[in-house]
Protein backbone atom coordinates (compact mmCIF):
# COMPACT_ATOMS: atom_id res chain seq x y z
CA UNK A 1 0.00 0.00 0.00
CA UNK A 2 1.75 3.53 -1.20
CA UNK A 3 1.93 5.44 1.91
CA UNK A 4 -0.08 8.88 2.06
CA UNK A 5 1.41 12.03 0.88
CA UNK A 6 1.12 14.78 3.00
CA UNK A 7 0.06 18.19 1.31
CA UNK A 8 2.67 20.73 1.84
CA UNK A 9 1.24 24.29 1.81
CA UNK A 10 4.23 26.23 0.19
CA UNK A 11 4.02 23.67 -2.93
CA UNK A 12 0.09 23.66 -2.88
CA UNK A 13 -0.52 27.48 -2.59
CA UNK A 14 -1.69 28.65 -5.49
CA UNK A 15 -3.72 31.50 -4.29
CA UNK A 16 -3.03 35.39 -4.00
CA UNK A 17 0.10 36.85 -2.54
CA UNK A 18 0.52 40.49 -1.24
CA UNK A 19 3.64 42.23 0.32
CA UNK A 20 3.10 43.37 4.08
CA UNK A 21 4.96 45.84 5.97
CA UNK A 22 4.39 44.14 9.80
CA UNK A 23 6.42 46.82 11.60
CA UNK A 24 4.73 50.03 10.10
CA UNK A 25 1.18 48.21 10.81
CA UNK A 26 1.98 47.76 13.95
CA UNK A 27 3.97 51.25 14.70
CA UNK A 28 0.02 53.01 12.87
CA UNK A 29 -1.95 50.65 15.22
CA UNK A 30 -0.01 51.12 18.34
CA UNK A 31 -0.51 55.09 17.51
CA UNK A 32 -4.07 54.99 17.00
CA UNK A 33 -5.19 53.23 19.47
CA UNK A 34 -2.66 55.38 21.58
CA UNK A 35 -5.07 57.94 20.40
CA UNK A 36 -8.53 56.71 20.58
CA UNK A 37 -7.83 56.02 24.34
CA UNK A 38 -6.70 59.39 25.14
CA UNK A 39 -9.91 60.61 23.30
CA UNK A 40 -11.73 58.55 25.11
CA UNK A 41 -10.49 59.12 28.16
CA UNK A 42 -11.30 62.75 27.67
CA UNK A 43 -14.77 62.03 27.02
CA UNK A 44 -16.06 58.72 29.26
CA UNK A 45 -13.43 59.22 31.98
CA UNK A 46 -14.67 59.14 35.72
CA UNK A 47 -14.12 62.23 37.80
CA UNK A 48 -11.81 61.44 40.68
CA UNK A 49 -14.38 62.60 43.24
CA UNK A 50 -12.70 61.76 46.42
CA UNK A 51 -14.71 60.92 49.38
CA UNK A 52 -17.93 62.54 49.28
CA UNK A 53 -20.96 61.07 50.68
CA UNK A 54 -24.08 62.59 52.17
CA UNK A 55 -23.73 64.76 55.25
CA UNK A 56 -19.87 64.56 54.94
CA UNK A 57 -16.99 67.43 54.66
CA UNK A 58 -15.47 68.31 51.09
CA UNK A 59 -13.22 65.65 50.14
CA UNK A 60 -10.60 66.83 47.90
CA UNK A 61 -10.13 65.10 44.55
CA UNK A 62 -7.63 61.89 44.83
CA UNK A 63 -8.49 61.89 48.47
CA UNK A 64 -8.13 58.20 49.97
CA UNK A 65 -9.91 56.21 52.97
CA UNK A 66 -7.86 55.63 55.87
CA UNK A 67 -7.57 55.27 59.68
CA UNK A 68 -7.14 58.83 60.11
CA UNK A 69 -9.93 59.95 57.62
CA UNK A 70 -12.19 57.56 59.67
CA UNK A 71 -11.35 58.58 62.98
CA UNK A 72 -11.55 62.65 62.12
CA UNK A 73 -15.28 62.26 60.49
CA UNK A 74 -16.48 59.35 62.19
CA UNK A 75 -14.75 58.56 65.86
CA UNK A 76 -17.68 57.09 67.40
CA UNK A 77 -18.33 54.47 63.80
CA UNK A 78 -14.20 53.60 64.63
CA UNK A 79 -14.70 53.32 68.50
CA UNK A 80 -17.65 50.94 67.98
CA UNK A 81 -16.07 49.03 64.98
CA UNK A 82 -12.75 48.74 67.36
CA UNK A 83 -14.92 46.99 69.86
CA UNK A 84 -16.30 44.69 67.25
CA UNK A 85 -13.11 43.39 66.25
CA UNK A 86 -12.26 42.73 70.34
CA UNK A 87 -15.72 40.81 70.01
CA UNK A 88 -14.97 38.82 67.63
CA UNK A 89 -18.15 39.73 66.24
CA UNK A 90 -17.53 41.11 62.65
CA UNK A 91 -17.89 40.03 59.28
CA UNK A 92 -13.87 39.32 59.07
CA UNK A 93 -13.87 37.78 62.60
CA UNK A 94 -16.84 35.36 61.29
CA UNK A 95 -15.87 34.54 57.54
CA UNK A 96 -14.02 31.32 57.99
CA UNK A 97 -11.11 30.31 55.82
CA UNK A 98 -8.82 31.14 54.71
CA UNK A 99 -8.68 33.74 57.55
CA UNK A 100 -9.30 31.96 60.33
CA UNK A 101 -11.41 28.77 61.61
CA UNK A 102 -14.81 30.01 62.49
CA UNK A 103 -17.03 26.79 62.83
CA UNK A 104 -20.10 27.28 59.87
CA UNK A 105 -18.95 30.07 58.20
CA UNK A 106 -17.64 28.35 55.03
CA UNK A 107 -19.56 28.79 51.78
CA UNK A 108 -21.31 25.54 50.07
CA UNK A 109 -22.97 23.72 47.30
CA UNK A 110 -25.00 20.09 47.80
CA UNK A 111 -22.85 19.85 50.99
CA UNK A 112 -19.68 20.64 49.31
CA UNK A 113 -17.65 22.98 51.00
CA UNK A 114 -14.93 24.19 48.92
CA UNK A 115 -12.82 26.55 51.23
CA UNK A 116 -13.13 23.41 53.53
CA UNK A 117 -11.77 21.35 51.33
CA UNK A 118 -8.78 23.52 50.22
CA UNK A 119 -8.33 24.45 54.36
CA UNK A 120 -7.42 20.83 54.76
CA UNK A 121 -5.01 21.04 51.81
CA UNK A 122 -3.19 24.21 52.40
CA UNK A 123 -4.58 25.35 56.04
CA UNK A 124 -5.32 29.01 56.90
CA UNK A 125 -3.53 30.84 53.70
CA UNK A 126 -4.17 34.51 55.53
CA UNK A 127 -4.68 33.85 59.29
CA UNK A 128 -6.04 36.80 60.57
CA UNK A 129 -7.36 37.06 64.08
CA UNK A 130 -9.20 40.61 64.42
CA UNK A 131 -8.70 41.51 68.23
CA UNK A 132 -4.83 41.11 67.53
CA UNK A 133 -4.00 42.05 64.57
CA UNK A 134 -6.42 45.08 64.59
CA UNK A 135 -6.17 46.79 67.77
CA UNK A 136 -3.68 44.98 70.50
CA UNK A 137 -0.47 44.65 68.25
CA UNK A 138 -1.11 48.16 67.07
CA UNK A 139 -1.88 49.52 70.36
CA UNK A 140 1.10 47.78 71.83
CA UNK A 141 3.76 48.19 69.20
CA UNK A 142 2.39 52.30 68.50
CA UNK A 143 0.95 53.45 72.06
CA UNK A 144 2.10 51.12 74.84
CA UNK A 145 5.75 51.80 74.92
CA UNK A 146 5.32 55.52 75.47
CA UNK A 147 2.12 55.45 77.69
CA UNK A 148 2.11 53.13 80.99
CA UNK A 149 -1.54 53.19 81.39
CA UNK A 150 -1.85 51.85 77.94
CA UNK A 151 0.83 49.12 78.52
CA UNK A 152 -1.06 48.01 81.36
CA UNK A 153 -4.07 47.95 80.04
CA UNK A 154 -3.44 45.72 77.40
CA UNK A 155 -1.46 43.69 79.45
CA UNK A 156 -4.60 42.96 81.93
CA UNK A 157 -7.10 42.45 78.95
CA UNK A 158 -5.07 39.59 78.21
CA UNK A 159 -4.80 38.19 81.29
CA UNK A 160 -7.89 38.10 81.04
CA UNK A 161 -8.15 35.26 78.16
CA UNK A 162 -8.69 35.24 74.99
CA UNK A 163 -7.26 33.33 71.64
CA UNK A 164 -5.64 35.92 70.38
CA UNK A 165 -3.41 33.22 67.78
CA UNK A 166 -3.79 33.97 64.49
CA UNK A 167 -6.72 32.36 62.97
CA UNK A 168 -8.82 31.71 65.97
CA UNK A 169 -12.68 31.00 65.69
CA UNK A 170 -14.43 34.24 66.14
CA UNK A 171 -16.24 32.78 69.17
CA UNK A 172 -12.78 31.91 70.76
CA UNK A 173 -11.25 35.56 70.36
CA UNK A 174 -12.90 36.82 73.79
CA UNK A 175 -13.34 35.18 77.35
CA UNK A 176 -16.40 35.17 78.99
CA UNK A 177 -15.06 38.07 80.82
CA UNK A 178 -13.67 40.12 78.25
CA UNK A 179 -17.00 39.55 76.41
CA UNK A 180 -18.69 41.07 79.25
CA UNK A 181 -16.61 44.35 79.34
CA UNK A 182 -16.70 44.74 75.58
CA UNK A 183 -20.48 44.10 75.44
CA UNK A 184 -21.14 47.04 78.27
CA UNK A 185 -19.06 49.14 76.41
CA UNK A 186 -20.36 48.65 73.12
CA UNK A 187 -24.09 49.55 75.18
CA UNK A 188 -21.97 52.80 76.48
CA UNK A 189 -20.90 53.94 73.29
CA UNK A 190 -24.34 53.64 71.28
CA UNK A 191 -25.73 55.67 73.68
CA UNK A 192 -26.92 58.98 73.33
CA UNK A 193 -24.93 60.47 75.78
CA UNK A 194 -21.86 59.35 74.43
CA UNK A 195 -19.14 61.51 73.19
CA UNK A 196 -16.35 61.53 71.09
CA UNK A 197 -13.61 63.32 69.28
CA UNK A 198 -10.52 61.75 67.48
CA UNK A 199 -8.70 61.64 70.32
CA UNK A 200 -11.06 60.61 73.12
CA UNK A 201 -14.25 59.02 74.64
CA UNK A 202 -16.87 60.35 76.91
CA UNK A 203 -19.34 57.99 78.38
CA UNK A 204 -21.26 56.48 81.73
CA UNK A 205 -19.60 54.71 84.27
CA UNK A 206 -19.89 50.97 84.01
CA UNK A 207 -17.82 48.14 84.29
CA UNK A 208 -15.69 47.86 81.38
CA UNK A 209 -12.50 46.70 82.36
CA UNK A 210 -9.04 47.97 80.37
CA UNK A 211 -11.53 48.39 77.23
CA UNK A 212 -11.67 52.51 77.59
CA UNK A 213 -8.19 52.78 78.01
CA UNK A 214 -7.38 50.13 75.01
CA UNK A 215 -10.20 52.03 72.58
CA UNK A 216 -8.83 55.51 73.27
CA UNK A 217 -4.98 54.21 72.09
CA UNK A 218 -6.48 52.96 68.69
CA UNK A 219 -8.30 56.45 68.37
CA UNK A 220 -4.81 58.18 69.30
CA UNK A 221 -2.55 56.12 66.99
CA UNK A 222 -5.39 57.02 63.89
CA UNK A 223 -5.61 60.55 64.65
CA UNK A 224 -1.52 60.83 63.99
CA UNK A 225 -1.36 58.81 61.17
CA UNK A 226 0.35 55.93 62.87
CA UNK A 227 -2.19 53.21 62.42
CA UNK A 228 -2.15 53.31 59.15
CA UNK A 229 1.40 52.88 58.72
CA UNK A 230 0.89 50.21 60.56
CA UNK A 231 -1.91 48.56 58.19
CA UNK A 232 0.73 49.61 55.29
CA UNK A 233 4.25 48.17 56.78
CA UNK A 234 5.83 45.07 56.00
CA UNK A 235 9.39 43.36 56.05
CA UNK A 236 9.66 44.14 52.46
CA UNK A 237 11.29 47.74 51.28
CA UNK A 238 8.31 48.53 49.10
CA UNK A 239 4.65 47.62 50.14
CA UNK A 240 1.72 47.54 47.98
CA UNK A 241 -0.08 44.54 49.71
CA UNK A 242 -3.42 47.02 52.06
CA UNK A 243 -5.32 44.15 53.12
CA UNK A 244 -4.92 44.04 56.74
CA UNK A 245 -6.22 47.75 56.76
CA UNK A 246 -8.91 47.37 53.69
CA UNK A 247 -10.00 44.37 55.93
CA UNK A 248 -10.50 46.75 59.16
CA UNK A 249 -12.02 49.76 57.46
CA UNK A 250 -14.74 47.28 55.54
CA UNK A 251 -15.88 46.33 59.01
CA UNK A 252 -17.49 49.78 59.38
CA UNK A 253 -19.83 51.55 58.47
CA UNK A 254 -18.39 55.01 57.19
CA UNK A 255 -16.88 52.63 54.44
CA UNK A 256 -20.14 51.35 52.94
CA UNK A 257 -21.92 54.69 53.15
CA UNK A 258 -19.36 56.39 51.48
CA UNK A 259 -19.06 53.39 49.08
CA UNK A 260 -23.34 53.84 48.16
CA UNK A 261 -22.70 57.78 48.05
CA UNK A 262 -20.68 57.38 45.13
CA UNK A 263 -22.77 54.19 43.40
CA UNK A 264 -19.95 51.56 43.97
CA UNK A 265 -21.68 49.15 46.42
CA UNK A 266 -21.93 45.67 45.75
CA UNK A 267 -26.00 46.35 44.90
CA UNK A 268 -24.96 49.04 42.45
CA UNK A 269 -22.45 46.61 39.85
CA UNK A 270 -19.37 47.39 42.59
CA UNK A 271 -16.42 47.32 40.94
CA UNK A 272 -18.25 47.44 37.61
CA UNK A 273 -19.14 51.06 38.04
CA UNK A 274 -16.78 54.10 38.46
CA UNK A 275 -18.19 56.94 40.60
CA UNK A 276 -21.88 57.95 40.15
CA UNK A 277 -22.89 56.96 37.00
CA UNK A 278 -19.45 56.89 34.84
CA UNK A 279 -18.90 52.73 33.19
CA UNK A 280 -16.21 51.10 34.87
CA UNK A 281 -14.52 48.46 33.68
CA UNK A 282 -16.32 46.24 30.93
CA UNK A 283 -14.76 42.91 31.27
CA UNK A 284 -16.02 42.95 34.98
CA UNK A 285 -19.98 43.39 33.28
CA UNK A 286 -20.14 38.95 33.89
CA UNK A 287 -18.60 39.17 37.21
CA UNK A 288 -20.16 42.10 38.30
CA UNK A 289 -23.80 41.21 36.91
CA UNK A 290 -24.01 37.83 38.66
CA UNK A 291 -24.74 39.48 41.94
CA UNK A 292 -27.27 41.63 40.35
CA UNK A 293 -29.32 38.41 39.41
CA UNK A 294 -32.51 37.99 41.98
CA UNK A 295 -32.32 34.38 41.26
CA UNK A 296 -29.69 34.01 43.51
CA UNK A 297 -31.34 36.29 46.33
CA UNK A 298 -28.16 38.65 46.93
CA UNK A 299 -29.25 40.21 49.85
CA UNK A 300 -30.12 37.16 52.48
CA UNK A 301 -27.52 34.10 50.63
CA UNK A 302 -25.12 33.24 52.70
CA UNK A 303 -23.64 31.00 49.56
CA UNK A 304 -23.66 33.85 46.99
CA UNK A 305 -20.25 34.05 46.53
CA UNK A 306 -19.69 30.76 45.98
CA UNK A 307 -22.78 30.79 43.45
CA UNK A 308 -20.56 33.92 41.32
CA UNK A 309 -17.85 31.75 41.57
CA UNK A 310 -19.45 28.69 40.21
CA UNK A 311 -21.34 30.60 37.41
CA UNK A 312 -18.03 32.36 36.63
CA UNK A 313 -17.16 29.00 35.55
CA UNK A 314 -19.58 28.23 33.46
CA UNK A 315 -20.33 31.39 31.66
CA UNK A 316 -17.18 32.59 31.66
CA UNK A 317 -14.81 29.82 31.17
CA UNK A 318 -17.28 26.22 29.85
CA UNK A 319 -19.25 28.00 27.89
CA UNK A 320 -17.01 30.21 25.47
CA UNK A 321 -14.79 26.96 24.96
CA UNK A 322 -17.66 24.32 24.26
CA UNK A 323 -19.93 26.92 22.83
CA UNK A 324 -18.72 25.69 19.14
CA UNK A 325 -20.49 22.06 20.05
CA UNK A 326 -23.09 23.47 21.93
CA UNK A 327 -26.79 23.03 20.09
CA UNK A 328 -27.96 26.22 19.58
CA UNK A 329 -25.58 29.07 20.82
CA UNK A 330 -23.66 27.18 17.60
CA UNK A 331 -26.54 28.49 15.54
CA UNK A 332 -25.92 32.05 16.39
CA UNK A 333 -23.18 33.20 13.76
CA UNK A 334 -26.36 32.25 11.33
CA UNK A 335 -29.20 34.28 12.85
CA UNK A 336 -26.75 37.07 13.24
CA UNK A 337 -24.51 36.87 10.27
CA UNK A 338 -21.68 39.34 11.02
CA UNK A 339 -19.47 36.89 8.93
CA UNK A 340 -20.95 38.06 5.74
CA UNK A 341 -18.93 40.82 6.75
CA UNK A 342 -15.74 39.30 7.38
CA UNK A 343 -16.27 37.55 3.73
CA UNK A 344 -17.44 40.55 2.20
CA UNK A 345 -15.28 40.23 -0.82
CA UNK A 346 -15.80 36.62 -1.40
CA UNK A 347 -19.48 37.13 -1.42
CA UNK A 348 -19.22 40.48 -3.60
CA UNK A 349 -17.23 38.26 -6.21
CA UNK A 350 -20.16 35.58 -6.06
CA UNK A 351 -22.97 37.83 -6.35
CA UNK A 352 -21.51 39.35 -9.76
CA UNK A 353 -21.13 36.38 -11.07
CA UNK A 354 -17.31 36.09 -10.56
CA UNK A 355 -14.30 33.67 -9.52
CA UNK A 356 -12.12 34.19 -6.73
CA UNK A 357 -8.92 35.48 -8.18
CA UNK A 358 -6.37 32.94 -7.76
CA UNK A 359 -3.35 35.19 -8.04
CA UNK A 360 -2.32 38.31 -8.10
CA UNK A 361 -1.47 40.53 -11.22
CA UNK A 362 2.32 41.04 -11.41
CA UNK A 363 3.32 38.46 -8.74
CA UNK A 364 4.47 34.64 -9.86
CA UNK A 365 2.97 31.42 -8.44
CA UNK A 366 5.36 29.66 -5.84
CA UNK A 367 7.07 27.12 -7.91
CA UNK A 368 6.13 23.20 -7.02
CA UNK A 369 8.98 21.09 -6.16
CA UNK A 370 9.57 17.76 -7.79
CA UNK A 371 7.70 14.95 -6.40
CA UNK A 372 9.62 12.96 -3.50
CA UNK A 373 12.27 15.85 -3.21
CA UNK A 374 12.55 19.18 -0.95
CA UNK A 375 12.19 22.32 -2.75
CA UNK A 376 15.79 24.10 -3.59
CA UNK A 377 17.20 26.52 -1.02
CA UNK A 378 16.17 29.70 -2.59
CA UNK A 379 12.47 28.79 -3.64
CA UNK A 380 12.29 27.62 0.27
CA UNK A 381 13.24 30.62 1.08
CA UNK A 382 11.00 32.63 -1.28
CA UNK A 383 8.23 30.42 0.05
CA UNK A 384 8.85 31.02 3.98
CA UNK A 385 8.99 34.58 3.15
CA UNK A 386 5.42 34.77 1.37
CA UNK A 387 3.97 32.81 3.31
CA UNK A 388 4.48 35.10 6.34
CA UNK A 389 3.09 37.13 4.42
CA UNK A 390 0.09 35.75 4.32
CA UNK A 391 -0.16 34.77 7.67
CA UNK A 392 -0.44 38.27 8.25
CA UNK A 393 -3.84 38.86 7.51
CA UNK A 394 -5.52 35.79 7.35
CA UNK A 395 -9.14 36.90 6.75
CA UNK A 396 -8.26 38.35 3.54
CA UNK A 397 -6.85 35.21 2.21
CA UNK A 398 -10.25 34.16 3.79
CA UNK A 399 -11.91 36.44 1.46
CA UNK A 400 -10.16 35.63 -2.06
CA UNK A 401 -9.15 31.83 -1.50
CA UNK A 402 -11.52 29.66 0.32
CA UNK A 403 -8.65 26.74 0.46
CA UNK A 404 -7.57 29.03 3.28
CA UNK A 405 -10.28 28.24 5.34
CA UNK A 406 -8.49 25.65 7.57
CA UNK A 407 -6.25 29.49 8.38
CA UNK A 408 -9.29 31.00 8.94
CA UNK A 409 -10.03 28.15 11.47
CA UNK A 410 -6.92 28.24 13.81
CA UNK A 411 -7.69 32.33 13.68
CA UNK A 412 -10.98 31.55 14.98
CA UNK A 413 -9.59 29.12 17.95
CA UNK A 414 -6.92 31.79 18.80
CA UNK A 415 -10.28 34.08 18.69
CA UNK A 416 -12.13 32.37 21.36
CA UNK A 417 -9.06 31.97 23.48
CA UNK A 418 -8.61 36.05 23.43
CA UNK A 419 -11.97 36.53 23.94
CA UNK A 420 -11.78 33.58 27.10
CA UNK A 421 -8.97 35.50 28.71
CA UNK A 422 -11.33 38.44 28.91
CA UNK A 423 -14.37 36.85 30.11
CA UNK A 424 -16.64 37.31 27.30
CA UNK A 425 -18.51 34.48 26.86
CA UNK A 426 -20.96 35.54 23.35
CA UNK A 427 -19.14 38.21 21.46
CA UNK A 428 -16.95 35.32 19.79
CA UNK A 429 -19.72 33.32 19.12
CA UNK A 430 -21.05 36.06 16.72
CA UNK A 431 -17.76 35.65 15.09
CA UNK A 432 -17.35 32.04 15.01
CA UNK A 433 -18.05 31.10 11.08
CA UNK A 434 -18.98 27.93 10.33
CA UNK A 435 -15.77 25.82 9.29
CA UNK A 436 -15.41 26.06 13.14
CA UNK A 437 -18.31 22.86 12.96
CA UNK A 438 -18.37 22.07 10.07
CA UNK A 439 -15.68 20.33 7.25
CA UNK A 440 -14.79 23.05 4.38
CA UNK A 441 -15.24 21.84 0.97
CA UNK A 442 -11.48 22.72 0.36
CA UNK A 443 -11.55 19.88 -2.26
CA UNK A 444 -12.79 21.81 -4.85
CA UNK A 445 -9.99 24.78 -5.14
CA UNK A 446 -9.79 28.38 -4.75
CA UNK A 447 -12.81 28.68 -7.28
CA UNK A 448 -14.89 26.34 -5.68
CA UNK A 449 -18.00 26.68 -3.66
CA UNK A 450 -18.20 28.15 -0.18
CA UNK A 451 -18.64 26.29 2.61
CA UNK A 452 -21.51 24.46 3.37
CA UNK A 453 -22.21 27.15 6.57
CA UNK A 454 -21.37 30.29 5.12
CA UNK A 455 -23.83 30.32 2.42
Amino acid sequence: MAARTKRHPLRTWRGPERSYDLIAEGTIAVIVVAVLCILAASLWGSPDGGLTYPGGPKSPAGQAFSAKYWDVNDPSDLAQTAVQELLGGTTTAGYGPPFNQTTGASQEIIGIKPAEIAKAIFGLTLPINTANHFVLAPVSQLAAPSNRAVAAAVSRYKAAGGDLSPGAAADQVASSQQTTWLNNYAKALAASSAKFTPTSITVKAGNYGPVPVIIGAELAIASNGSLDGYFQGSQQQLSTNTTQGTMFFSDGTLWETIAEAQGVGGDQWGVMNELWNFPGQVWLWLYAGMYQIPALNPSNNANLDLDVGLLMILFGFLLPMFAPWIPGINRIPRWIPLYKIIYRKYYANMAGGQQPPTELQGEPIPPTAPSGGAPPAGDLENSLVGLKDRLSDPFEDCADALTAARRCRLVRVIGVLIFVNARTCVAFVLLAADPLNHRAALASGPGGPAPRGLR
